[in-house]
């Protein structure tokens, strides 16, 4: 008889996240690349025309998150060279700063400035600080957006902690 092999007791610790599933699926990664360069592109153009159509900073973080989940799970590996948490800073930062100097110039917290701009290449088009904002509130939620993603994907259901036995 051989001796029965005890299985090692769970860590408190963090464990390495193992790949997704999927992550090895061919069609599932080439369908992503496409599916995330089209998300991205919708998230710029939401970003871009927020201040004066629907859109803005928020819906975009948003589009980006989904976006870099997709590349996530079809890949196994994140997109972002960074941890997610360190973009939080800043975007409330950016966003903090271009409410605060209208303010110190004397005009109401968060007073936008605008302007028209004419290139070759795209016509005429406003220019406008809310844009600023917007870019501070899109690093914000992707940040958020993702660190909470991917500290849900690491629960396991079936791992147990002290606390259960």
């Amino acid at each position: 008889m051989s001796p029965k092999r005890k299985k090692p007791a769970p860590t408190a610790g963090h464990a390495t996240p193992a790949p997704p599933p999927l992550s090895g699926d061919p069609i599932l990664r080439t369908v992503s690349r496409a599916a995330f360069a089209l998300v991205m592109l919708f998230a710029l153009l939401l970003l871009w025309r927020g201040h004066n159509a629907p859109g803005g900073g928020f819906i975009a973080g948003l589009m980006t998150v989904a976006a870099l989940l997709l590349h996530r799970v079809a890949t196994g590996r994140s997109a972002l060279r960074a941890p997610p948490l360190t973009l939080i800073p800043f975007g409330v930062a950016l966003s903090v700063l271009t409410g605060l100097v209208p303010y110190l110039l004397g005009q109401p917290f968060l007073k936008t400035a605008y302007g028209y701009v004419t290139t070759p290449l795209t016509g005429e088009f406003e220019w406008a600080t809310a844009l600023i904002f917007d870019i501070g509130v899109y690093l914000t939620v992707v940040g958020s957006g993702l660190s909470i993603a991917e500290n849900l994907a690491e629960i396991r259901p079936t791992g147990r902690v002290q606390e259960d036995e």
